[in-house]
């Protein structure tokens, strides 16, 4: 009973994976650059820590001060929270953040997020170059609570990258929150964001 039951979960969360949100470029598909084997260290560079734009036809204007608090490149691309010790003094750039991306062997993205011109964290990511001239992180997030569309849901977001038009970072990120209760109520949001950061060097 046990064996067919983790069979069954299984299965739900394979159903959850395939019908969940995929990657959208609408809006900000005339922004950026496709990338080829021969062009895609243009991703290396030094990219600002709060992102200059936001990529949203329905608030074209937003808030960008606001979602500072919140949107930072190193966390959008890691999934990392960064704790600041004094949130103020960061947003009001006292003290200054950046973010360095290298990619070695076309497949490892190499992060590494200053303070003050001092490291203060290091990540190494996987990932790959696609079709679509973006490059896909391969550090998925995926947690499940209970039993997918019986009891519980799933959590799910990735990433992938891109240089602008105007030389900047593009991060895309597709999210998917999905629950429901004995598969008659569900409840749950799926969107993609896309966030433009500036080039330093």
């Amino acid at each position: 009973m046990a064996t067919t039951l983790r069979i069954f979960a299984v299965l739900l969360v394979s159903i959850f994976l395939l019908n969940c949100a995929s990657f959208s470029n609408k809006t900000f598909k005339n922004d950026y650059n496709k990338m080829n084997s021969e062009t895609v260290l243009s991703i290396n560079g030094k990219y600002s820590f709060f992102p200059i734009k936001k990529f949203d036809r329905k608030k074209e204007h937003s808030n960008l001060e606001s979602l500072k608090k919140y949107i930072n490149s190193y966390n959008y691309m890691t999934n990392e929270i960064v704790k600041f010790t004094d949130l103020d003094s960061t947003l009001n750039g006292l003290h200054f953040y950046h973010l360095e991306l290298i990619l070695t062997n076309n497949n490892t993205l190499n992060l590494e997020l200053f303070k003050n011109n001092k490291s203060v964290k290091k990540q190494q990511i996987k990932g790959e170059l696609k079709k679509d001239g973006m490059f896909y992180l391969d550090n998925k997030f995926l947690e499940c609570n209970g039993i997918p569309y019986l009891f519980g849901g799933c959590q799910n977001n990735k990433r992938r990258i891109a240089v602008s038009k105007e030389n900047n970072l593009i991060i895309n990120e597709a999210v998917c929150n999905e629950g429901a209760l004995l598969l008659f109520i569900a409840a749950g949001v799926s969107y993609n964001s896309a966030y433009e950061f500036k080039r330093l060097e």
